[in-house]
């Protein structure tokens, strides 16, 4: 029996945002693999499944386990949030995998699930950062902010805050501030989830407290504005085009 690996995106959380290809993939797989919050979050889809778990800083051995069991000649899907070639596992699956089939299956990233809770903040050029430091340097981290001011960058900010780490995004926003004034911001927690929360600001009126690791933040660029109660970052039409 030949097996194959499955590197899926299962979308920010809800299953309306989960594509078709990835519910095919996990209905079709012996295994599943992947945080156990990720087994939560596909309900009845799990149910019949071999389950394989760990918990934070286990990705290489989630990873290796699943390559050995595609090995044995089982169908496995590892699962991973959003797309799993964003901030998940398909990097790392490509790193350890041997010659085995495998298929990588994209999902809808958080940044684009909030973007259309909040409006549409993010129709320009994109950059997307993550402010957890445990796998990329914090000097880089440093880096990155900055180049989303020179380029004034709509910029979509993961990981933003956790209980080991709350002076980056501080940092970040001070960052923004002086470089290109209170742009607005918008604050999603726990998209598509339970306990979904929706917040349009600016960058000086940021509570931190409500802040954690399940919050993505959209910090629009100097064109940015909010019409209607939504964030618009105009792409340009109306000024190229309502006076032909």
């Amino acid at each position: 029996m030949k097996g194959k690996l499955y590197i899926v995106g299962i979308g920010p959380g809800s299953g309306g945002y989960m594509t078709l290809n990835a519910f095919e993939a996990i209905k079709r797989a012996q295994w599943l693999v992947g945080y156990k919050f990720y087994i939560d979050l596909l309900g009845e889809l799990s149910k019949g499944k071999m389950i394989y778990t760990t918990s934070m800083g286990g990705e290489l051995k989630r990873a290796n386990f699943a390559v050995q069991k595609v090995k044995e000649g089982y169908e496995v899907t590892v699962l991973s949030s959003g797309d799993p070639s964003l901030y998940g596992l398909a990097s790392l699956c490509l790193e350890v995998l041997e010659d085995i089939d495998f298929e990588i299956i994209p999902g809808i990233s958080a940044a684009f699930a909030a973007s259309a809770k909040l409006g549409c903040p993010i129709s320009e050029d994109l950059l997307i950062i993550s402010l957890s430091d445990l796998l990329i340097p914090r000097q880089l981290i440093l880096k990155r902010i900055e180049a989303a001011n020179y380029g004034d960058f709509v910029t979509a900010l993961y990981n933003p805050r956790s209980r080991r780490r709350t002076d980056l995004l501080p940092y970040t926003v001070d960052s923004f501030l002086k470089a290109r004034g209170d742009l607005p911001v918008g604050i999603v927690k726990n998209c598509t989830r339970e306990g979904e929360t929706i917040e349009i600001t600016t960058l000086s009126r940021i509570d931190y407290e409500k802040i954690d690791m399940f919050t993505i933040l959209i910090v629009g660029n100097s064109k940015t504005y909010v019409k209607n109660g939504k964030m618009i970052t105009p792409r340009g039409y109306l000024q190229k085009y309502e006076n032909l």
